[in-house]
């Protein structure tokens, strides 16, 4: 006599099992791969890539904990569009779009109150912000730059490609921000500008002292009339970068270009003129700088957004900026940070000056590459290999969007750099 219950037991043992099998095999599929650190960036990581990006769906749209700032996905964001400048492959630019489209209709101003827009700044009104907690009164402050330069920065990849310009979005467009890629295009770049002049630029420039980024004072709360920091600082000059390289693309508003870059370039000065020339222990040139203008040493974690801004700057080629300026960069990170272990944890130095501070979670140290560092192998190509070993053995390929896309963009560039001087 067959015993029912226990079919029945069995039988749904079996559909969970069958169930684990699919999810596991899904979860898999998704995961980023890294095959090899020479060559160009292969197909099986390529379509690693896409299957991830395209399970990755972030949700909601508010930026409660800067998401779309320094979150992933803001960052994803960010790995889309190095991954599509490495490899034009056009379902990655979409996905780009999409991520943007959402982090746009997120915008304080623009959300609808029911969905939580529409709130009430430390300015009294209703900004153009992303606001970074739930709280009654909208928080945001100069950190919206870098919401702003994701958008840009797929703005300026869609207006490099004038083959694309009149052809609409496969994905649609429910938000009504524009149907073809040069419109959508448009509209971010327009939006973002909307956000300098209603936002950043008005608050957080001082026009009487050479256009430097500082705070303002009360009703702000969050280091009030103090100096931005470094890594805050960049996120608005990245921003204006890629804005900046938008309308020069466009040829379009000459007088924002200009507003922009003089924007722009003071503020890197003053970044430079506060660097400390050193020697590391192996006799290259490195420096020392603060987190803000008056305080501690910058630590590893401050220190990637720093390098992130400083190579935007540097690669638009619209500030003067040499690869000689860069290098000692490139030779704090390696020949400071990651030649300093700690002996307690096996972490890197969690400061420039090769000290760590246990107890101050950004200046920790880390067992890995921080996405942003990739783009200083374009100074210490002897270094790549190290960095990219160093995050697969700290199993930091697989799920780690950003840092992956990076370090495969970056071997993209090294593949394609080889393959042109070997032609010549």
């Amino acid at each position: 006599m067959i015993n029912r219950q226990s079919l029945s037991s069995k039988i749904i043992l079996l559909l969970i099992l069958l169930q684990f099998i699919i999810v596991f095999k899904t979860l898999k599929a998704q995961e980023l791969m890294v095959e090899k650190l020479t060559g160009p960036i292969t197909t099986n990581e390529l379509n690693a890539f896409k299957n991830f990006i395209a399970t990755y769906n972030p949700n909601p749209t508010q930026n409660y904990g800067n998401i779309w700032v320094f979150g992933l996905p803001g960052k994803a964001i960010e790995a889309c569009g190095l991954m599509y400048d490495a490899t034009k492959d056009i379902a990655i630019l979409d996905r780009m779009i999409f991520y943007c489209d959402r982090s746009l209709a997120g915008r304080n101003d623009l959300l609808p109150s029911a969905e939580g827009g529409q709130k009430i700044a430390w300015t009294g009104a209703i900004e153009p912000i992303w606001p970074v907690t739930k709280d009654e009164v909208a928080k945001a402050g100069i950190e919206q730059g870098s919401v702003l330069a994701h958008m840009a920065f797929c703005a300026k990849l869609i207006l490099q490609n004038p083959s694309i310009w009149n052809l609409n979005v496969p994905t649609g467009d429910p938000n009504g921000f524009g149907a073809t890629y040069k419109q959508r295009a448009l509209k971010y770049i327009t939006e973002a500008d909307y956000v300098m002049d209603k936002w950043i630029i008005p608050r957080f420039v001082r026009k009487n002292d050479r256009n430097r980024l500082y705070f303002p004072g009360a009703p702000n709360q969050y280091k009030p009339d103090g100096p931005a920091p470094w890594n805050q600082l960049f996120m608005v000059t990245n921003s204006l970068v890629r804005l900046s390289e938008c309308h020069a693309l466009l040829k379009d508003d000459k007088e924002r270009l200009m507003r922009y870059d003089a924007i722009v370039k003071p503020n890197i000065d003053w970044f430079f003129s506060t660097l400390v020339p050193k020697t590391s222990a192996i006799g290259t040139a490195v420096y020392t700088w603060e987190y803000a203008v008056g305080g501690s040493i910058e630590d590893a974690n401050h220190f990637a957004y720093d390098a992130e801004g400083l190579w935007i700057a540097y690669h638009s080629g619209r500030y003067g900026i040499k690869y000689s300026d860069l290098l000692p960069f490139a030779n704090t990170y390696f020949d400071v940070v990651l030649a300093t272990i700690q002996p307690t944890n096996g972490k890197f130095a969690g400061k420039v000056d090769r000290t760590t501070t246990p107890e101050r979670r950004n200046a920790a140290g880390d067992n890995y590459v921080r996405d942003e560092y990739f783009y200083l192998a374009d100074f210490r190509p002897d270094k790549f290999a190290e960095m990219a070993n160093i995050n697969i053995k700290a199993d930091k390929i697989k799920t780690y969007l950003q840092g992956t896309a990076r370090l495969l963009w970056q071997k993209q560039r090294r593949y394609k750099r080889m393959h042109l001087s070997q032609s010549l």
